[in-house]
């Protein structure tokens, strides 16, 4: 090889990395104004109040995304062809493709390649492409919409220079969406977003919605405060206030599956403070404001005289005096032992860990209890005593405000399908298609004799919706995406905060819709934290 050849080729792979580093540049700009128009517009944004807000933000987000989705997707062409040019003949072990790919792809990214694939497959096999491109009507979350969660998730972990003070806009936003959503429970409107009575909150809308979005986001906060970061003390007291808040609008926004989001997340982040110290003090300091939100949501109704417009099990429970009053003094003394812990290092770390282990015993215990109490009584109605007259302990339709019927109806659904579509799904998004031109009569009258006219578009349990839409491959890799995110964030608690923060906002997200169901506000804003998430995890930056 000549020697003019081997500098012409230096020259044109200078030229290639220089050009690279441009459109690193430019693709990283591009990729920071869309995870602003998402985290920090997208809250706000509707056109006409309540008046078909959930409409409006699904059609932000889907112009948002495509429009910007466009450029970045030119400039991610022009990067793969300039890679190619730097790549291409080098035989260094460090720049291999081998390498290249190992230092640049993660497991989870390998689940959501596979989650991608199984999408394509589905659409490809359903008898619904028409419905399963675009999806249900006022849903939207076909094959369109989940391969631009891909996108976001990928053009962010992979082309954004992780910036914390990007990750910190989500903080002032939802704080703003809190307070709303807190004082229209007591009939307080600062904005006027038009009368729906109760079942429409804040600037988000329906209280499943606002509950969808809340818990993507409020336990990135929760865990800043308890993993202890050095603040000053105004940022701590700032960091306390929006903890109150969090806590306060959570448990008076009056969807069940925030709170069930919430006893999942509280106990995993107790039994992550056993070994620390300073985080089981920091755990129950948090622990005490969850309680004087409690308190806070009492007195007011008790001293100002307003009264909350929403009735519901565990709102009542919570703010009920008594319970209230036991948190917050529970939490107190819990706090007074930690403290003496970390001031004197009286090594409780052993008491906490069997408490943790008790905790969860008890936990477990009561699932499998109150389990096999619902079976009993359903299959022998009568058999428990006092509690068959409960509601609570018979799975009928109408049981968990109609899950019965929408997990039944999901089981129902993939349970019909034949081997191929067990293995890929109905269609993205089809499984209204299916009940209502390919299902079974059964599975129509279990519908609409719970629902009468309206149509149900998903089983309100994400997890099962995947199942049938997407089947045992779209699952499986759905499934696996999100564990391994969510376990791989959480991890890395006593290295990375913002890391660790985001990995718990996937696991509310998760636990939430073990209930609930993807919608464009909240699916998109835990993308996007999901994409930061694993940028900050594979930057250098972000330990």
């Amino acid at each position: 090889m000549s020697r003019n050849y081997k500098k012409k080729k230096k020259q044109t792979e200078a030229v290639a990395v220089t050009f690279r580093r441009y459109i690193q540049v430019v693709l990283d700009a591009v990729v920071t104004l869309y995870m602003l128009m998402i985290l920090g517009v997208m809250p706000f944004y509707n056109q006409e109040g309540f008046t078909h807000i959930g409409t409006d933000k699904s059609v932000f987000f889907h112009k948002v995304s495509v429009n910007m989705g466009k450029g970045g997707i030119f400039l991610l062409l022009l990067y793969l062809i300039f890679t190619l040019a730097v790549y291409r003949g080098t035989k260094k072990s460090s720049s291999s493709w081998k390498t290249f790919f190992k230092e640049n792809f993660s497991v989870t990214d390998i689940f959501a390649c596979a989650y991608g694939i199984s999408l394509l497959l589905s659409y490809l096999f359903s008898r619904y492409q028409s419905n399963a491109l675009w999806g249900a009507s006022g849903w939207y979350m076909g094959l369109y919409l989940q391969l631009i969660l891909l996108g976001i998730y990928f053009f962010i972990s992979k082309f954004w220079k992780p910036k914390k003070w990007v990750f910190y806009v989500v903080f002032p936003v939802s704080a703003v969406v809190f307070l709303l959503g807190y004082l229209n429970r007591f009939q307080i409107y600062p904005l006027k977003m038009g009368d729906y009575g109760p079942l429409f909150i804040s600037t988000i809308g329906n209280i499943n919605w606002y509950c969808g979005y809340q818990v993507s986001v409020f336990f990135a906060g929760v865990v800043l405060f308890w993993q202890g970061m050095s603040y000053k003390a105004w940022q701590r007291c700032l960091l306390m206030v929006y903890v109150l808040l969090g806590f306060a609008s959570l448990v008076t926004q009056g969807s069940n599956s925030g709170i069930m989001a919430m006893a999942v997340v509280i106990p995993v982040m107790f039994c992550l403070s056993v070994s620390d110290s300073g985080r089981m003090y920091r755990f129950w300091q948090e622990m005490v404001l969850l309680g004087a939100a409690c308190l806070m949501t009492y007195g007011i109704q008790a001293v100002f005289g307003r009264t909350i417009d929403f009735e519901d099990i565990f709102l009542n429970l919570l703010t009920k005096k008594e319970i209230a009053l036991f948190i917050t003094a529970l939490s107190f003394a819990l706090l007074a032992v930690a403290a003496v812990d970390r001031k004197k290092k009286s090594h409780l770390d052993k008491v906490w860990r069997t408490l943790a282990r008790v905790c969860v015993g008890l936990l477990i215990l009561l699932i499998v209890t109150f389990t096999a109490l619902l079976t009993a009584n359903t299959l022998r109605p009568g058999c428990i005593g006092e509690l068959s007259g409960n509601p609570l302990f018979t799975f009928s339709n109408t049981w968990g405000s109609n899950r019965g019927a929408t997990w039944k109806a999901g089981a129902l659904c993939f349970w019909e399908q034949d081997i191929l579509h067990k293995l890929v799904g109905v269609g993205p998004d089809a499984m209204e298609a299916y009940i209502y031109h390919g299902g079974s009569s059964r599975l129509r009258e279990i519908v609409t004799s719970t629902f009468l006219s309206a149509r149900l578009t998903n089983a309100h349990n994400e997890w099962l919706t995947v199942l049938v839409n997407t089947g045992i491959l779209g699952f499986v890799s759905y499934v696996g995406m999100m564990l391994s995110g969510m376990v791989r964030m959480i991890s890395r608690k006593g290295r990375n905060i913002i890391v660790c923060a985001c990995g718990f906002c996937l696991l509310g997200y998760t636990a939430n819709n073990m209930f609930s169901f993807q919608q464009s506000m909240n699916v998109a804003t835990v993308f996007v934290i999901f994409g930061m998430g694993e940028a900050f995890l594979s930057s250098k930056r972000g330990e």
